[in-house]
């Protein structure tokens, strides 16, 4: 199996004992300000590892003390503590919200070393949520950085979190390269704790490529360390290791003994996470000792775990060990039970992956207009600096000609404010560049998936029709419900690549045969997984031909900003409304949603580019100026009504 492991990624003072906890805690009970909230700081890294919950309270306390302080670094690093809080719960979604909301202070403060901590972290997230790309490009940014600034704190962890990726992805000598530079650093700066994380994660490499004498020397350096130094979490993750090597190595009451032992410290720390592994595993060797009635106790004991804390990797292996275990005990019904169960929860994890990352898009679109941004100012200082200099310099040298450069002066000034003016359009359209290549990598991407993942599909699909025909007079009701079941899986996931596919087409050509209605099913099939259990969608779709000329592509992008911008409305629970009507010459869409509305004085500016009324990193301003900008080149116009409280009707006409 897969497991995914604790890591130490928000590491910001030096590791101090537990027993200076105690005077921590009576410290920061009498100091006050600034002092009083770097104790709270400090005390939140002596718990967060293996108390989680105590550290939380005290992480609420130094954020609600930075605001009042009003110190925006002070409030970024108890937002990326209280971050580092949710991960070792394994809450990663408020982990990446609350690590998101730190890296944009961190980048208004230009604040090299937190917005490095920020990469590092958002990568790691990104990581234990399945997005391995978008992780990657995180945690290399994070490195390079450290090696701009100079700083090798920290590094140690860095290395070991781009490890981890590659170890995910099955480039195991890739990742052992780089956990033992992390532990190389670790042993320069004398860190114990990273150096048993780097151990642990090389014997993981080995284990997965089946090198057990490897793996389990490594384990058990790695078990003795986490005794030496009291570090519970890392300690019961040795213990894990080694148990996995005994068990594949014909021992199972000795891997018994080490998981009983990895249960009891990850009892002591309340590690949810170390459990679910734990008993994971004890499930599996009571299988194979055929034990299958005490293999069920244990699933379910990790079953538990991991739902709690959402652990979507091992609820996949819990599905696929129960269906095993009910194989062996002859209940078919229950393993095709537990099999539909994985194939649903598979492509659900699918969907999270898809839409996370499309939803990542405008935020690094923004990252990336940070960083122009920031060159630009760069630029007009030094050219500032220059011309005062020189400035200078004439008028100390002939004051005669003061006059003269006055004159040159006023007259050149008009001309200069004309050069801005058309400067800021340069910029503007430089900025509508980058959205443009933003889509353009997107649709890449999209053409590219759908590509790969179609020929494994039709293997898979003319497989099963050839086998089902073969066997067509041998089948009986439990063959047929395997057939249904996998091509239940196919479909599904060919549906996925369809709509995506349709996102890549980018071509100029607007005299594409497009089906509106298709375009709208596309679109909130892309959306399902945000609208699901929370808006309902109605359509009442003309029974008259749906077809237009147009292009496709641009057609998809523009409907789906606009049904985004109708699902971002609603912030709880409300209803989506779709209607087509054919006219003589066009084609109406009305989108209508209940969701907060627009206020009146915004109305008129909802086309111009680069308004938005959403907080800073989450979006650009270019999504409905660019869904008018598709409109108007179609030939068509767009009408919006608002009524605040009520919600938003957006009319498109599109001619026939």
């Amino acid at each position: 199996m897969r497991r995914t492991r604790y890591t130490a990624i928000f590491l910001l003072f030096s590791i101090m004992s537990y027993a200076q906890v105690d005077s921590l805690i009576n410290y920061s009970n009498q100091a006050e300000g600034k002092e009083k909230i770097d104790a709270l700081h400090k005390i939140i890294l002596e718990l967060w590892l293996n108390y989680p919950d105590r550290a939380m309270g005290y992480g609420e306390q130094a954020l609600e003390l930075s605001r009042q302080e009003g110190d925006s670094m002070l409030i970024s690093k108890s937002l990326r503590l209280i971050a580092g809080v949710y991960y070792y719960r394994g809450d990663f979604d408020l982990s990446l919200e609350y690590n998101q909301r730190a890296l944009t202070i961190a980048l208004k403060l230009k604040d090299s070393a937190l917005i490095n901590n920020g990469y590092n972290n958002i990568g790691l997230l990104n990581y234990n949520l399945g997005s391995y790309q978008t992780a990657l490009e995180y945690l290399l940014r994070s490195k390079e950085i450290k090696g701009k600034i100079g700083e090798n704190y920290g590094l140690s962890t860095t290395l070991n979190n781009i490890g981890l990726v590659f170890e995910r992805v099955g480039d195991y000598e890739t990742a052992r390269a780089y956990f033992r530079q992390a532990y190389d650093v670790a042993i320069e700066r004398k860190s114990d704790d990273n150096e048993l994380y780097s151990t642990n994660n090389i014997g993981i490499t080995y284990l997965r490529e089946g090198n057990l004498d490897e793996a389990l020397r490594c384990f058990r350096k790695g078990y003795v360390l986490g005794k030496k130094i009291e570090n519970i979490n890392w300690g019961a993750v040795s213990a894990r290791g080694i148990a996995e090597v005994l068990m594949q190595t014909g021992h199972p009451d000795s891997a018994v003994q080490y998981l009983n032992s990895s249960l009891s410290a990850s009892k002591s720390i309340d590690d949810k996470k170390g459990l679910a592994e734990a008993y994971y595993l004890l499930a599996k060797i009571a299988q194979t000792q055929g034990d299958n009635e005490r293999a069920l106790e244990s699933l379910q004991m990790c079953e538990s775990w991991a739902n709690e804390i959402r652990l979507w990797q091992q609820q996949l292996e819990v599905l696929k060990l129960y269906a095993s275990v009910y194989d062996g005990l002859g209940m078919e019904e229950k393993e095709s039970e537990y099999l539909r169960m994985y194939i649903n929860l598979r492509d659900s994890i699918f969907h999270d992956v898809v839409s996370r990352n499309l939803a990542l898009i405008p935020l690094k679109i923004k990252e990336e207009e940070d960083r122009i941004r920031l060159t630009e100012q760069q630029a007009l200082i030094r050219n500032q600096v220059v011309t005062n200099q020189l400035f200078t310099f004439i008028i100390l040298i002939t004051v005669p000609l003061l006059i003269v450069m006055i004159i040159l002066f006023r007259k050149n000034n008009k001309k200069n404010k004309e050069l801005q003016r058309n400067n800021e359009e340069l910029k503007r359209t430089q900025k509508l560049l980058i959205t443009s290549e933003k889509m353009a990598s997107l649709g890449v991407l999209a053409a590219g998936v759908g590509h790969e993942i179609n020929n494994p599909l039709n293997f898979i699909k003319n497989g099963i029709e050839a086998l089902s025909k073969k066997l067509e007079n041998n089948q009986d009701d439990e063959m047929k419900s395997y057939f249904k079941i996998i091509n239940e899986g196919v479909s599904r996931a060919t549906n996925i690549v369809k709509s995506l596919s349709h996102f890549s087409r980018r071509g100029p050509s607007i005299d594409e045969r497009c089906n509106i209605h298709e375009i709208i099913e596309n679109c909130l099939l892309i959306l399902h997984n945000k609208i699901r259990n929370r808006i309902k969608v109605l359509t009442y779709f003309t029974e008259q031909s749906a077809e237009l000329k147009g292009n496709e592509g641009r057609l998809h992008q523009a409907m789906m900003n606009i049904i985004a911008n109708a699902e971002q409305a609603i912030k709880e629970k409300g209803t989506i409304k779709i209607t087509t009507i054919r006219g003589k010459d066009f084609m109406e869409i009305w989108v209508e949603d209940d969701g907060e509305g627009i206020k009146e004085e915004n109305l008129l500016k909802i086309s111009d580019p680069f308004f938005t009324t959403k907080a800073p990193g989450e979006g650009t301003g270019l999504g409905l100026f660019i869904t008018f900008s598709i409109i108007e080149e179609h030939g068509g116009e767009i009408d919006v009504t608002s009524t605040m409280e009520e919600g938003t009707k957006f009319t498109i006409k599109l001619p026939l």
